[in-house]
């Protein structure tokens, strides 16, 4: 527990995961992070505390979340545990989990799970502890998806509320974060109008594409200085024959699509690549086993990044999967920031669960705008010791925001 101080803008997680979203905000120095929960599911097998989380969280911020399910942990509960009354809260972050909202999921397009009720009951949160502004992002499909009457219910009871209520859809490549991740962002205020991330960027464009090599080539930079992280620095192993898969597959951008294509290559496949192209059913498999590209942004990179089966997250030129670190770069993390779990695979899931701290950084610039009605500068809107740098924004026009 944290007690926020007459000085700083207070600010609790829900979902708190391994703390992306409570960096953005917790590195700039007007805010505080008071108070923070999540249940450290890892799997739906892996039962609670499995993903050790709270761990990771706890060495960058300071504070241990709560291991509590939301469902049944009280806003009430969760307040005075953590220190802070209501209306207390200069802001609420509540990433819900977006695995059964996202299209990647084939079920998704049929089924309104339970965990899809999270949203909503991130509304009875705001009720109970009225925050000054609240950010929720997800998947693209929570706005514009099936199901995505849990949006529109969550817009309405925010705004019943008093709330000046914003949601957009963005790839945040167009913001600096070397990655191909479409996301919804969801913005509230009861201060007064709102601000978005169209807002922010208004007038101001990156003066070249975020890619893999330019963030890639700046954490060499850093780790030239001396800086060493045994945790980051580590990557998963691979088996035999998926080097021997990985080895022959072409550098910068080549696929398992380009060693099926070649009759003497083909028997490197997996049987489930191997049917997928007898058949003509590539679908999205392409990634699979897959390498980035040096002068793209990566593709988006989710929980399971911990292998190269699981998407396109092979070096563009070395034959392994991304180092930790490597990895974290890509979603916005500090070069900084230490992932302490013993399990490599818990890791990489710290890494793909994370909103990108990078575009953290720039909501929390958002909430310093309403707080203070000053238009933030381009330096304010950076996160120091990233891929991003001041240098790589430039003004376009004069601004209408």
């Amino acid at each position: 527990m944290m007690q926020p101080t007459a000085e700083k803008w207070s600010v609790a997680d829900l979902f708190s995961c391994g703390g992306g979203t409570s960096s953005g905000f917790a590195r700039r120095p007007e805010f505080q992070i008071v108070g923070a929960v999540d249940l450290e599911l890892a799997k739906p097998s892996g039962g609670v505390g499995a993903s050790g989380c709270n761990a990771t969280y706890l060495e960058n911020l300071g504070i241990e979340p709560h291991s509590r399910d939301i469902m049944t942990f009280s806003p009430t509960e969760f307040s005075r545990l953590s220190g802070f009354e209501k209306g207390d809260l200069s802001v609420l972050i509540s990433c819900a989990p977006c695995t059964d909202f996202t299209r990647t999921k084939p079920t998704n397009h049929s089924l309104d799970t339970k965990q899809n009720s999270l949203v909503g009951r991130s509304a009875d949160f705001v009720e109970e502890l009225l925050p000054e502004i609240v950010f929720m992002e997800n998947a693209r499909e929570l706005i514009n998806g099936k199901f995505k009457h849990h949006h529109d219910d969550f817009c309405q009871r925010l705004r019943g509320l008093g709330y000046d209520v914003k949601s957009e859809i963005h790839l945040l490549s167009k913001f600096g974060l070397p990655q191909s991740r479409e996301r919804a962002i969801i913005a509230a205020s009861r201060i007064g109008p709102i601000k978005t991330l169209s807002d922010l960027w208004d007038g101001r464009r990156l003066s070249e594409a975020a890619t893999v090599r330019s963030a890639l080539s700046r954490l060499a930079a850093w780790q030239a200085l001396g800086h060493s992280d045994p945790y980051g620095e580590s990557y998963s192993g691979m088996t035999d024959a998926v080097r021997d898969r990985i080895h022959a597959t072409p550098k910068d951008g080549g696929s398992w699509i380009d060693l099926a294509r070649d009759p003497q290559k083909r028997t490197l496949l997996t049987p489930d690549c191997l049917n997928r192209w007898e058949s003509g059913r590539h679908g999205s498999h392409p990634d699979v086993y897959g390498r980035m590209w040096w002068d793209r942004p990566a593709p988006t990179i989710k929980r399971e990044c911990g292998h190269v089966g699981n998407g396109r997250y092979t070096h563009p030129v070395e034959d392994r999967l991304l180092t930790v670190r490597e990895m974290a770069t890509l979603q916005g993390f500090p070069f900084d920031y230490r992932f302490i779990s013993l399990s490599i695979s818990n890791r990489y899931r710290h890494i793909g669960d994370a909103v990108p701290p990078l575009i953290a950084y720039q909501l929390s610039a958002l909430a310093k705008w309403m707080k203070t009605g000053i238009r933030p500068s381009i330096s304010d809107m950076v996160m120091p010791n990233t891929c991003l740098s001041i240098a790589d924004i430039f003004e376009t026009a004069s601004s209408s925001r």
